[in-house]
C-alpha cells in the first residue's frame, strides 16, 4: 500500500566531509517527501541569532511539517522550544554516546518525541535516561558518493589503511591507541585524520572527503576498521558503510550481534584483540583474491540494504510506529 508523501522540516549541518546531511535529504526527497532544509547556524551567521531563531521559527511553521528531523543535536534550544508541542520531533544521534547516560547529558535528546540511534544497544538506556522514546536506525551510504573506482593515486596506496581521528583524552585512547601503533609497527600503513602526532605517527592528509574516500578503498589493500565503543550491541560507525559502498575490503573491530546483520569472510572481516587484528592482516595481505572476493559481497550487501533510500525508508516508518525493514530478516 502507497502511502502519502510527507512534509519534512530537516534541521542539519552541511557536513561537508562526509556529506550525509545532503545524502538523507536527497534520499527523503526521492521517496516523494517535500522538505525545508533549516541550516540555523548559517542563518545565524547571516542575520544574528536573535533573528535568526524567530526567522526560523517562523518559516518551520509556515512549511507546516508533518514531522521536524533533528541531525545530532543541530537546533539552538530556543527554536527547539518553539516547536515542541506544535510539530512532532525525531532526532537521529549517528554515533554512540558514553554510559551510562543520565537525564542531565540528554540535552534536547530528553523532549524529542522520538530519539533514532545508531547503537541498538542504547535504545533502553536511552529510554531509562528519559527519552520518551527511542529506535534503532542504522547508518547507511550514498551510491553517488561512496562507489569504486579503477585507479588510486600513489600517494593514496598503501597495505592497510585506516581513516579517523585520534585523542589522547578522548574514549578513542583505550581503541585506537593500542591498535594503531601496534599496526604501523609492523605493515604500511596509511592513516588519514586528526591527532595521529600525538603518538608519534604523521597521517598523509587530515581531510578525507568522498573522493578521497574512494581512492583510499582501492588504493589499500585492507581499510581498518576502530570504533571507539566494542561493547554494544549493533553499533558501527557510517565509515563501514562507506567503505563497503566503495568495495573496501573491510577488516574491523566486533561488536556485540554483529553477525546477525554481517557474514564473517564474507561480506567483511572482524577481529576481536589487537593480536588477533595483526594476525588477520599477515593473513590476507597475502591473500588479494580473497581480499577482491570479500570486498565484492560486502558491496553487493551495502548496496542492497543500505543505502541513505534504505534509511529514508526505516525512518519514516519508526516515525509512523511500524518497524524497520533492516537488517534483512
Amino acid at each position: 500500500m502507497l502511502r502519502p508523501p510527507m512534509r519534512i522540516a530537516v534541521f542539519a549541518k552541511s557536513k561537508a566531509r562526509t556529506q550525509t546531511t545532503r545524502s538523507i535529504a536527497r534520499a527523503l526527497a526521492r521517496a516523494g517527501h517535500t522538505l525545508c532544509v533549516i541550516r540555523e547556524a548559517k542563518r545565524r551567521q547571516w542575520v544574528g541569532r536573535r533573528l535568526a531563531q524567530r526567522w526560523t521559527v517562523a518559516s518551520v511553521r509556515r512549511f507546516a511539517p508533518d514531522f521536524a528531523l533533528i541531525h545530532a543535536q543541530d537546533v539552538s534550544q530556543p527554536v527547539f522550544a518553539g516547536l515542541a508541542g506544535r510539530i512532532p520531533t525525531v532526532m537521529f544521534t549517528p554515533d554512540c554516546w558514553t554510559s551510562p547516560i543520565a537525564a542531565q547529558d540528554l540535552g534536547l535528546a530528553a523532549h524529542v518525541d522520538l530519539l533514532c540511534t545508531v547503537a541498538r544497544g542504547q535504545v533502553a538506556e536511552f529510554e531509562r535516561a528519559g527519552v520518551k522514546r527511542a529506535a534503532y536506525l542504522a547508518e547507511a551510504h550514498d551510491p553517488e558518493l561512496y562507489y569504486p573506482v579503477e585507479s588510486a593515486a600513489a600517494e593514496l596506496r598503501s597495505e592497510v589503511a585506516f581513516i579517523g581521528k585520534y585523542g589522547r583524552d578522548s574514549q578513542l585512547h583505550a581503541t585506537r591507541g593500542a591498535l594503531i601503533p601496534a599496526v604501523a609497527a609492523r605493515f604500511d600503513l596509511k592513516l588519514y585524520g586528526g591527532g595521529w602526532r600525538e603518538l608519534g605517527l604523521v597521517a598523509e592528509r587530515a581531510d578525507v572527503y568522498p573522493e578521497q574516500y574512494r581512492e583510499i578503498c582501492r588504493g589499500a589493500g585492507i581499510v581498518l576498521g576502530c570504533d571507539w565503543r566494542h561493547d554494544i550491541q549493533w553499533y558501527f560507525s557510517n565509515r563501514t558503510w562507506f567503505t563497503l559502498g566503495a568495495r573496501g575490503f573491510l577488516l574491523t573491530n566486533y561488536s556485540p550481534g554483529l553477525e546477525e546483520i554481517f557474514e564473517n569472510h564474507r561480506h567483511l572481516v572482524w577481529y576481536r584483540s589487537v593480536d588477533e587484528c595483526l594476525e588477520l592482516i599477515d593473513h590476507y595481505r597475502a591473500r588479494p583474491d580473497e581480499r577482491a572476493r570479500i570486498a565484492a559481497e560486502g558491496h553487493a550487501f551495502a548496496r542492497a540494504h543500505r543505502s541513505y533510500d534504505d534509511f529514508a525508508r526505516d525512518l519514516v516508518d519508526l516515525f509512523e510506529g511500524r518497524e524497520p525493514r533492516f537488517p534483512p530478516r
